[in-house]
């Protein structure tokens, strides 16, 4: 929609590109900063850091489609307001949104929000950003098949389109101004693109069927959805899931994910993963959730705590299918149990009365006798280091850093990555 624009320069929105990314381009057509243009077109406020895509203001579009001609309807589509009513219900403005992490910084931490496809950067005449790269579940490049990149591998800096400087591109990290085209991101086979593909069209309103519980709003599956990511991705019970579901899997182990409690700084590689987890947990609902939780032993008490906040879906398929009378072991039935193994010939170690109990029983875990003596092992941080020079280690650091892994995952994916080169030799 054209409009009567007083600035200089007129910059069209470019196909599904970000809100951000377009006033980062008009603000060096007319030689200046973000942050020099936030202030021209928002009096007496101070861009600092602030995500542009999810903080722009009323205010701030009517302004800015004044002066520069777009429809405020127009670039107000370009913000994470597109998923209102879908991925996300309400904006406090404050509270974290599920699949919509900031990009920047954000409670004076980096954040990496932001994501881009250096293939579609070297592609584009001008190289923006598109609205589509801010979706946390969307890791790779529908196009290109290609991951996404979410931090600059020069200086491990977010990127965000207000860091860069004047005049310069998109393309460039604002930090360091590393060329984020060269960047030689892995490609991805396409059967592995089912659940994002999926899970893009819920964000653009369809409704998810669910078993018998029927077609289930956008909103509450990706609610829904928000809880399997994090079953995969962290607490005690993530890891035996894993190993669970991707037992066919040849190409990944399940240890290689590392575990962050704060699930939105993952990086791409591992979203990509742990999404495609989440997706097998969501099919064939409730079953196939109901039987993986139940062979690693989550039940009720530990996945639901207050049955009104979470989606209907979710909560009934627990308290239906997932409710086991909780059993306490006490000292006398590990006696009775370990007698019995002794009888047998067997050791009573901790496994082997489990198999006998049929329960596990971690408070009386020291009652059962030791595994066969080893040296201790792990005691420390970086203990996959153990017996490298001071060099390596210090060149492992920085790098797992630069990828967003932890020490542990990135050395295992980098072993990983040099049997192959070795055997295809």
């Amino acid at each position: 929609m054209y409009l009567p624009r007083t600035w200089p320069v007129g910059i069209s929105l470019l196909t599904d590109e970000s809100f951000s990314s377009w006033f980062a381009r008009i603000a060096w057509a007319h030689g200046a900063t973000p942050s020099e243009l936030y202030r021209i077109a928002l009096p007496g406020a101070r861009i600092g850091g602030v995500d542009l895509d999810r903080h722009a203001c009323d205010e701030l579009l009517y302004n800015l489609s004044r002066n520069a001609g777009v429809a405020a309807a127009e670039l107000e589509t370009r913000t994470i307001r597109r998923w209102r009513g879908s991925v996300y219900g309400t904006d406090d403005g404050k509270t974290p949104i599920p699949w919509l992490p900031p990009a920047g910084r954000a409670y004076a931490r980096s954040s990496f929000g932001q994501q881009v496809c250096p293939s579609c950067l070297a592609q584009d005449a001008e190289p923006y950003f598109r609205t589509s790269w801010r979706l946390s579940f969307y890791c790779v490049c529908t196009e290109h098949r290609q991951m996404l990149v979410d931090r600059c591998p020069g200086c491990a800096h977010p990127l965000h389109p207000s860091n860069v400087i004047t005049g310069a591109s998109l393309a460039l990290c604002g930090f360091c101004s590393f060329d984020l085209r060269s960047i030689a991101a892995p490609k991805v086979p396409e059967r592995e693109l089912t659940a994002q593909v999926r899970l893009l069209k819920i964000a653009d309103g369809d409704w998810q069927p669910m078993g018998n519980y029927g077609p289930v709003h956008p909103v509450l599956f990706f609610r829904l959805f928000a809880l399997l990511y994090r079953l995969v991705s962290s607490g005690r019970h993530a890891l035996p899931l894993r190993r669970l579901l991707m037992s066919n899997a040849d190409n990944v182990r399940a240890e290689a994910i590392p575990r962050i409690r704060e699930i939105d700084r993952h990086p791409a590689r591992i979203r990509h993963q742990l999404v495609g987890l989440a997706w097998q947990l969501a099919q064939d609902w409730p079953n196939r959730f109901v039987a993986a939780c139940d062979a690693v032993g989550l039940h009720r008490w530990l996945l639901v705590k207050e049955p009104a906040v979470v989606p209907f879906v979710y909560a009934d398929a627990v308290s239906q299918h997932l409710v086991r009378q909780m059993h306490h072991v006490g000292a006398e039935e590990v006696d009775t149990a370990s007698r019995y193994l002794s009888s047998s010939g067997q050791a009573p170690t901790y496994e082997a009365l489990k198999g006998v109990l049929g329960v596990k029983f971690h408070a009386a875990r020291k009652l059962a006798a030791p595994v066969k003596p080893h040296k201790a092992y792990g005691t420390h941080r970086y203990w996959k280091l153990d017996g490298v020079s001071p060099a390596t280690r210090a060149a492992v650091k920085k790098a797992a850093h630069k990828a967003g892994e932890n020490v542990g995952s990135w050395v295992d994916l980098a072993l990983q990555t040099a049997l192959k080169t070795h055997s295809k030799r």
